[in-house]
């Protein structure tokens, strides 16, 4: 038995069961796979579990805000089931951490996290669904503007289709090329980027990470950046290729970045101009250069995640909704203009209280896009009268060539 049980990082949402407000508790991981629904009080005993208190201390505390005892042999049985589901840091975790890595870092193909959840499964559904999203109309042709990089969201389809349709006809000319793709990642990386060589899987066939670049990346200092593990179950990079195969077929290749949190940025800690912001990308650009191929900077990022979801203290509705997408619209600016100091900066100044969770995938991609061109094609605020998710589509052009 844990004497001072400490919880892994796990999500904890809001929801309502049979008019009670309980508590969905997902491991975005994905080592337990299925969420659990939990009790408000349930919830409550779980944040206590931090390593530092003892069951005992559990009690007290629990006695305080609830005015009852919890037993302990019920306190014993949760520390039981939450061992069991590998949600506690311990020796037992840990070692089924290393063996899931090992048996992950020895496979050559990241399999599909989200098909069947956040887009279909089938095949021929998916295609089916695609087609009538991209279904040409009157008022939407093709663009024909050569563009060098596209910012795209990552929430699912169903949400972000007002956006996706409008912002991926724009790679419709780009057969060939090399997708430099940017994704956020929702798990705690403790680096800037971990970067993938390994090709992904979608219900519409494989996509290639190229051999030669392959060869490059690990003849390069970048080499220290490749980690495999937080793209098993991260969604913000596979939402996107599905999208690219619709677009043109397997004639493409990409570059999976996840791009970690920017908060010792935000906080002030470390500042623009950072030596390993500017390693970085300058050991990148070296490989594309030596890669010596056409290639788009892709990003899958969100705007704003405000309400009662994500931990405020109020609904998202009516003028919170009309002030974030004012801020929003002020960070769009900073995108026309290509200028990613300007949206730190922004964002640092409301130190990131509307969790914008693409902030570093859309920073590193303004970097690359600098002296270059940003235009907004779609934006759009989903709300569900509690919480509310923002996201938007740009493509990114030589000034020379619009």
């Amino acid at each position: 038995m844990e004497e001072n049980p400490r919880l892994r990082a796990l999500e904890m949402i809001p929801v309502r069961q049979g008019g009670r407000e309980m508590i969905l508790l997902r491991d975005p991981e994905g080592i337990m796979e299925k969420p659990l629904l939990i009790s408000r009080e349930l919830a409550y005993v779980l944040l206590l579990m931090d390593g530092t208190r003892s069951l005992r201390d559990i009690q007290v505390e629990y006695m305080r805000a609830f005015g009852e005892l919890i037993y302990g042999e019920k306190l014993a049985e949760v520390v039981s089931t939450l061992d069991e589901y590998y949600l506690l840091i311990n020796l037992r975790y840990e070692n089924y951490l290393a063996k899931l890595r090992d048996a992950y870092e020895k496979e050559t193909l990241r399999p599909p996290a989200w098909a069947g959840k956040s887009y279909p499964l089938k095949q021929e559904e998916l295609l089916s669904f695609l087609g009538e999203l991209f279904a040409p109309t009157e008022s939407r042709g093709i663009p024909s503007v050569n563009i060098h990089g596209l910012l795209s969201p990552h929430i699912d389809y169903i949400r972000g289709k007002e956006v996706y349709r409008e912002v991926y006809p724009f790679l419709k000319d780009k057969k060939g090329c090399l997708f430099v793709i940017f994704g956020t990642s929702h798990l705690p990386l403790g680096r800037l980027w971990a970067i993938s060589l390994k090709d992904f899987a979608t219900p519409l066939g494989r996509v290639h990470v190229p051999e030669e670049l392959k060869e490059i990346v690990f003849s390069s200092p970048l080499n220290a950046y490749v980690d495999e593990w937080p793209h098993r179950r991260e969604h913000s990079i596979e939402l996107q290729l599905p999208l690219i195969q619709y677009m043109l077929g397997e004639d493409f290749f990409i570059l999976p970045i996840l791009a970690g949190g920017m908060d010792a940025f935000v906080s002030g800690e470390r500042r623009e101009g950072d030596s390993e912001i500017e390693e970085l990308l300058g050991l990148l650009k070296a490989c594309l250069l030596k890669y010596g191929r056409p290639f788009i900077v892709l990003s899958g990022a969100d705007f704003a995640h405000i309400g009662i979801e994500f931990g405020d203290p109020y609904p998202a509705e009516g003028w919170r909704l009309d002030s974030s997408r004012r801020r929003d619209e002020m960070l769009l600016g900073f995108v026309e203009r290509c200028d990613a100091e300007g949206f730190l900066g922004l964002v640092r100044e409301e130190k990131n209280c509307r969790r914008i969770c693409g902030l570093s995938s859309i920073y590193f991609q303004l970097k690359l896009m600098g002296g270059m061109r940003g235009e907004v094609v779609a934006y759009k605020q989903w709300a569900d009268g509690g919480s509310s998710v923002s996201f938007a589509g740009a493509v990114f052009y030589s000034k020379k060539e619009r």
